[in-house]
């Protein structure tokens, strides 16, 4: 079978958009909150899921989403029940969370999250 210039032309093309397809569709998840993420500081879990998040003791929550953002009210029987934590982006494998008092006063310390590797 014989190669001409016309049909390397479209060969090259196809490869071209197979590739740039597949890498959108990884970037798409990676600039996203959603997914399981794994506290650096205890290791905790949490898993968010466009509005609902899964905490670390298995509670589920309800909260406020946006591609880069999460924001909840801790609940009860939490020791911070009362208090909003919010969770933002800070890459596609990084994550901040930070706490404070629903009129913003007194916030803890940034927290940091990291995406959970997968093991089999």
């Amino acid at each position: 079978m014989r190669f001409d210039a016309r049909r390397v032309r479209l060969l090259r093309g196809f490869l071209i958009a197979l590739i740039l397809g597949m890498m959108g569709v990884d970037a798409a998840y990676a600039d996203s909150i959603d997914g399981t993420w794994c506290s650096e500081r205890d290791h905790h879990q949490m898993t968010i899921k466009g509005t609902e998040a899964f905490l670390p003791g298995g509670r589920r929550v309800t909260g406020e989403y946006s591609r880069h953002r999460f924001s909840y009210l801790i609940p009860v029987p939490d020791a911070e029940a009362g208090r909003i934590t919010l969770l933002r982006l800070m890459g596609e494998r990084t994550m901040m969370s930070v706490s404070a008092k629903p009129d913003g006063t007194e916030p803890s310390e940034p927290e940091n999250w990291k995406r959970c590797e997968l093991t089999s």
